[in-house]
């Protein structure tokens, strides 16, 4: 009987976790490059050995990680030409106070000393460092001109080349705030000039399909409530088999 309350609990972890992820997923739809989550299971081989040898019980074999899909999100035109986006591979990277960072999304605007930054003040940075534009005061929409290789022109004078990177092991990656993404020393960090395009005026929306965060949300409640229910009958006819010990 304990054992059958471990086996249904072992059905209730991983799709709860499941739904807070599919929940979130679903919260950033509609945030500029942000790249849904998802989570693998697994029943390690030794998990029987573990219950046998070192006293743990059918939760001990449970193996649950969360990975991130990379797949690209639909391009949406803005016209803002500090809008752009990566069709392809690579990501942008940004200084922030904590280090470099790097995302998807790119959302930028200028400031009064000619940073390129993000919603978060952070700039972006290019093959000279942070990416700087002179006489800004001057500056007109149609003087800016970044090309599909990432260099950016004030008229015809070229001011420098986004810098875009990617990584060897993406599995490496992980997910901050926002659209962040920090790299370990294992990612294996690697500067590119192909294999991607940039488009000017545009921007990389969620990765996120509504339908099927929706169909998949239904799944894991409808697992999770099954899961539970067995743990209920199961309680409830332990306590009976108790009672009648006790008679």
């Amino acid at each position: 009987m304990i054992k059958g309350i471990y086996t249904s609990a072992v059905g209730m972890m991983p799709n709860k976790l499941k739904i807070d992820v599919i929940a979130n997923n679903l919260a950033n739809i509609d945030t500029t490059g942000f790249k849904k989550d998802n989570i693998f299971v697994r029943i390690l081989h030794s998990a029987v050995l573990d219950i046998n040898r070192n006293g743990g019980n059918e939760l001990s074999g449970l193996y649950i990680t969360e990975y991130t899909s990379f797949d690209q999100g639909n391009l949406k035109q803005t016209g803002n030409p500090f809008d752009i986006a990566i069709n392809g591979m690579g990501f942008f990277v940004i200084q922030t106070k904590s280090g470099p960072r790097y995302t998807r999304n790119g959302n930028f605007t200028i400031t009064s000393d000619g940073k390129i930054v993000n919603a978060n003040g952070d700039a972006l940075v290019g093959n000279g460092g942070e990416i700087k534009l002179p006489d800004v005061d001057k500056l007109k929409d149609a003087d800016i001109k970044i090309t599909q290789k990432g260099e950016l022109y004030i008229k015809d004078k070229l001011i420098d080349k986004i810098k875009i990177v990617w990584f060897n092991d993406l599995s490496k990656l992980r997910k901050e705030s926002g659209t962040y993404f920090r790299a370990d020393d294992e990612a294996g960090e690697v500067e590119i000039s192909e294999g991607f395009e940039i488009y000017q005026g545009f921007l990389e929306e969620s990765n996120v399909n509504a339908i099927e965060e929706m169909v998949r949300m239904i799944e894991a409640n409808r697992s999770y409530e099954s899961s539970y229910k067995a743990v209920q009958h199961q309680e409830e006819t332990l306590t009976k088999a108790n009672e009648l010990g006790k008679l």
